[in-house]
């Protein structure tokens, strides 16, 4: 659902960036580029590909540097200070997909997975193949 910044399932990782932008996003079913995505706050920094690997390397050094007391209490703090996703909000998801979800909702999906929807080339051509069938 959210392009190249690689999120798709709504309640998941992330705090949603609003009512209105969650229903946006979530009903308009299209793809998000990864700068909209870090305006969002869907993802925590939108890089050219080329940047990436340096970004990513540096930053793993830069943890794995640290002693694991200090790894631990920051993750400990910080989930005191997030709050996690309700597990009613995976209830609610799941009751109402399962009711929404026909014979027809299965044929699509047979559909698209038949397409390669959920392929390496897929994923990279996911509109055009969603909007194919």
């Amino acid at each position: 659902m959210f392009g190249d910044a690689g999120v798709g399932v709504p309640e998941h990782g992330r705090p949603w960036p609003g009512r209105a932008r969650a229903l946006e996003l979530i009903l308009g079913a299209e793809l998000v580029g990864a700068e909209l995505a870090e305006r969002y706050g869907l993802i925590n920094r939108a890089l050219p590909a080329g940047e990436l690997d340096a970004f990513v390397g540096a930053l793993a050094r830069r943890i794995a540097g640290l002693r694991p007391e200090v790894i631990s209490i920051t993750k400990a703090t910080v989930d005191a200070i997030a709050p996690p996703i309700p597990h009613t909000a995976y209830a609610v998801e799941n009751e109402g997909l399962y009711a929404a979800f026909g014979d027809d909702v299965t044929e699509l999906a047979h559909k698209l997975l038949a397409a390669g929807i959920q392929t390496r080339e897929g994923e990279r051509d996911h509109e055009r193949i969603a909007n194919s069938i």
